[in-house]
């Protein structure tokens, strides 16, 4: 098995590398060619050779639109299948004012994204969409080491909402700016990076800081909030790498971990009320099932199975 991915390699954590270690941990070969510095000509050569091609966007003018069309009928004309598979919601919000739907990876044969939210939409737009929930690293599914300088009660990994698509989701800095009130009055820590804080690398460090801290908060771009079938990586992220996380209400969500802690949407007493009861007793039975629901279900090696299994290719 041989799979050609056009994407943004160069992060050393980004969605496009933890497939590919995925493709390559099923035993797979994987030809990573770097979106805006390869050409049509080297994907058709290199897909042609494969038996799928992949593709996550991140430039939206790498490719003439046309173009990629073209290669994109020519490799159908001799069996090779495309896909897009892409973490982002994109109805309803501006995406930074870009036409998606013009994007070339919104091109491919089948779409594979972690909005599960719009298929009348997808079908109206004559495209076949998958849902495909986000996931976290396989080898990243383990608890970290608790240090010092990463000790807190409660933290929100992410941004605190500043350019966070302010357009349509203000709730983020409603959130983050709640969090450190209720930690202020309650005598809590707070971290909170990759906001107020610099990011902290993907790699063994979130798994330290993780294991450093009591309890983490998440947000996601939820529009349809409880009945989103949406919510972002840090779900899998946070309960992958051993984190108690707290989550607003997302039936769905609750389904796939149903002793997640969660909160009324917005109800801020609510939230008060479940991280204070969290940090007064021991989660770990709950975070290890959490774990063990994430390695088993919720790693990029189980979302690349189910592409190649819509594909026939295992």
């Amino acid at each position: 098995m041989r799979i050609t991915y056009i994407g943004n390699f160069e992060p050393e954590y980004s969605t496009e590398n933890d497939v590919r270690k995925a493709i390559e941990a099923l035993g797979f070969e994987c030809k990573p060619l770097q979106e805006n510095k390869t050409s049509l000509e080297e994907i058709r050569r290199e897909a042609v050779q494969s038996d799928l091609l992949l593709h996550t966007g991140t430039w939206d003018d790498a490719f003439i639109l046309s173009d990629y069309i073209t290669m994109i009928h020519d490799l159908a004309l001799v069996g090779v299948p495309s896909a897009t598979i892409h973490l982002d919601t994109f109805w309803k919000t501006s995406r930074g004012g870009r036409k998606w739907w013009l994007e070339p990876m919104f091109h491919t044969s089948v779409l594979f994204t972690a909005d599960g939210d719009w298929a009348k939409e997808w079908e109206y737009l004559g495209k076949t969409h998958i849902w495909l929930p986000p996931a976290v690293r396989h080898n990243a599914v383990h608890d970290g080491v608790s240090r010092n300088e990463y000790k807190h009660d409660v933290s929100f990994v992410g941004s605190n909402g500043q350019g966070y698509h302010e357009d349509v989701w203000t709730y983020r800095t409603e959130l983050v700016n709640k969090l450190r009130e209720m930690c202020q009055r309650n005598g809590w820590s707070f971290r909170n990076p990759g906001g107020d804080e610099d990011k902290i690398d993907r790699g063994e460090d979130m798994n330290d800081f993780y294991a450093s801290g009591l309890v983490s908060v998440g947000d996601s771009l939820c529009l349809n909030k409880e009945k989103a079938n949406y919510w972002s990586d840090r779900v899998p992220e946070a309960t992958g790498r051993g984190s108690y996380l707290i989550m607003p209400r997302i039936d769905a969500l609750m389904d796939t971990y149903p002793e997640m802690a969660m909160y009324d949407w917005g109800d801020w007493d609510n939230l008060e009320a479940v991280i204070k009861l969290a940090l007064e007793n021991d989660t770990s039975k709950i975070r290890h099932k959490q774990q063990r629901i994430t390695r088993q279900q919720h790693t990029y090696v189980n979302r690349v199975q189910t592409i190649l299994w819509h594909f026939g290719l295992l």
